[in-house]
């Protein structure tokens, strides 16, 4: 079962985030709290809703989805997405690699990227377009055909939504697949005021390092 067919199914929109941090440090560095272990991912995303937690805050899933990487999983937009903001992904970051999240949410598709040589960058997947500065993986968006210029290159003409978002996680995570894993998943809520307290963060974090004009990009995607 692929997670990003598999969660745009459902809910129409998701976010991931991916880190090379362990599941349980990644939630833990995302404020996530009641931490539990999970059998299946996807079904722990599906009872959010049955069960109405979004109400009072968001479910993140985090999973071992490689042995390099860890991936962070929500579909609850309403608050803010966890992984787009800039103080959260920061402290997912680690010196040797950086921290991404791809999200669709729910006709935008944009990647966004941070590192800890203070680069802070965002791509708009279906467009090509670019801001901020995207630190070693410019390379390898650049060669899967996400141009310097901020554009498309003409091999990704016609590529629906998800096999382009697909495409961009393979070039700045080298994953092939998205595929679930048997075990390992764990889950945490992050309280509603907590995620607007990472909002404001974020925010503040951005006009410090960015100027405005990434402020208002923030916003958008918060």
């Amino acid at each position: 079962m692929d997670l990003l067919t598999t969660l745009d199914g459902y809910f129409g929109g998701w976010c991931f985030t991916f880190t090379t941090l362990p599941p349980r440090e990644a939630l833990q560095a995302m404020e996530a709290g009641h931490t539990s272990d999970v059998a299946n991912p996807v079904h722990a995303l599906r009872e959010e809703v049955d069960e109405g937690i979004e109400e009072d805050g968001i479910l993140l899933v985090a999973g071992r989805i490689s042995p390099a990487w860890s991936i962070v999983m929500e579909t609850n937009g309403n608050t803010g997405l966890i992984g787009a903001g800039h103080c959260v992904l920061l402290e997912l970051c680690t010196p040797e690699q950086p921290a991404m999240t791809v999200f669709k949410n729910p006709n935008r598709l944009e990647m966004l990227y941070a590192d800890l040589d203070d680069n802070w960058a965002g791509l708009d997947i279906t467009s090509g377009r670019r801001w901020g500065t995207l630190g070693h993986v410019t390379g390898a968006l650049y060669e899967a055909g996400f141009t310097a210029d901020g554009g498309l290159h003409d091999t990704l003409s016609g590529y629906p939504y998800n096999d382009l978002a697909r495409h961009a996680i393979t070039a700045i995570t080298g994953l092939d697949t998205l595929e679930v894993v048997a075990t390992g998943w764990v889950s945490g809520i992050v309280p509603t005021t907590t995620a607007l307290q990472q909002i404001d963060r974020s925010r503040a974090l951005a006009i410090d390092t960015r100027g405005f004009s990434l402020q208002a990009r923030i916003g958008e995607a918060l």
